[in-house]
């Protein structure tokens, strides 16, 4: 299913009008419209402000599991060993938005959350978001990722590794004219 079918699928089964979600996510109903038909692809921060709109996360909207390999049941984690293959990771890549998540971890439901992020030069966001709590944790495997922390800026290369109170306002970028493969860690999942 495409993404713009999956958040219009999202807000019908929430019982968002179109013109409720546009207000959420700061943009006009025509472009949810747009973005619901397939006709637009959200930049990365209104996908995020969808998502929050919706109050959902970007796992809701990557496929379902591979092969029934995870599970969401707190008492079949007990003692449980996941090992999710290259060919097994859920994914969402945003078409001609220059970004790809991969997951690593068998879901989103634990405690944290390990995504393989791939990044095209120009694209990452331009609004700046928090969260109510935890950590993230960046290294970087490829190029160079800019992260914008409240007024500072960090510039992280190839095997740099960054962590930081999710509670303060951030955003990412590739500033670089390389893709950048970065993987993400959050404690607890923000996604």
């Amino acid at each position: 299913m495409s993404l713009g079918k999956k958040i219009r699928l999202l807000r019908v089964e929430r019982g968002i009008t179109a013109k409720e979600l546009a207000e959420r996510a700061g943009v006009s109903p025509s472009m949810i419209s747009k973005i619901e038909h397939d006709v637009a692809l959200p930049s990365h921060d209104t996908l995020r402000k969808i998502l929050v709109g919706l109050h959902v996360s970007l796992s809701d909207l990557i496929d379902q599991e591979p092969s029934g390999t995870a599970t969401t049941n707190s008492r079949d984690r007990v003692g449980r060993i996941s090992v999710v293959r290259p060919h097994e990771r859920k994914l969402l890549r945003l078409p001609r938005s220059g970004m790809t998540y991969q997951i690593l971890t068998p879901d989103l439901q634990g405690s944290m959350e390990f995504v393989w992020i791939e990044t095209e030069p120009g694209e990452g966001g331009v609004e700046f978001f928090s969260h109510e709590r935890g950590e993230e944790c960046i290294l970087v495997l490829e190029g160079v990722l800019h992260v914008y922390i409240e007024d500072k800026t960090i510039v992280l290369n190839k095997g740099d590794c960054l962590t930081f109170d999710a509670r303060l306002p951030h955003r990412y970028a590739n500033e670089g004219t390389e893709k950048t493969v970065w993987v993400y860690i959050a404690v607890p999942p923000t996604l």
